[in-house]
């Protein structure tokens, strides 16, 4: 199975590389870093988790929402480091504009961001927001408000 992955360390911000997942997963992205010169921890050690949609599903306004406002809004704010990609609101963090949407999820996933130099979410926090993104999918592209 091959999965999207991006390199998190900004040394490796190459692009999008191709790993292979499951158990070969770390030796692929160990390899991938290695010859990218090298990847911060966070994306060593980042989980390679697809999170089902629980029920009852997560909510933005009660469960997403602060966790955003909490890891992304400082950055992601007209007045932040990441003014052009503004997470402050359900409908920013949902937009299709440019493919956000899936771009938050992937950085998200990916333990790109929060930068490594950042407040980080808990590995529950991670699942909570990863677990909204798979409900949004089984509804159609239609997330939980």
């Amino acid at each position: 199975m091959i999965s999207h992955f991006m390199i998190p360390a900004r040394a490796c911000q190459t692009g999008p590389v191709k790993l292979l997942a499951g158990r070969w997963r770390p030796l692929a992205l160990a390899a991938a870093c290695s010859l990218a010169g090298g990847c911060s921890p966070a994306a060593v050690n980042c989980p390679n988790d697809n999170p089902a949609c629980p029920s009852p599903p997560p909510t933005y306004q009660a469960d997403v929402g602060p966790l955003i406002a909490k890891y992304c809004s400082r950055c992601h704010a007209a007045d932040g480091g990441m003014p052009k990609v503004r997470l402050q609101s359900y409908d920013d963090v949902t937009s299709t504009d440019g493919g956000q949407k899936t771009h938050v999820f992937t950085q998200i996933k990916a333990c790109q961001m929060p930068k490594a130099d950042q407040p980080q979410p808990t590995a529950a926090e991670r699942t909570t927001i990863l677990s909204w993104y798979a409900c949004c999918e089984a509804n159609g592209g239609t997330c939980a408000r």
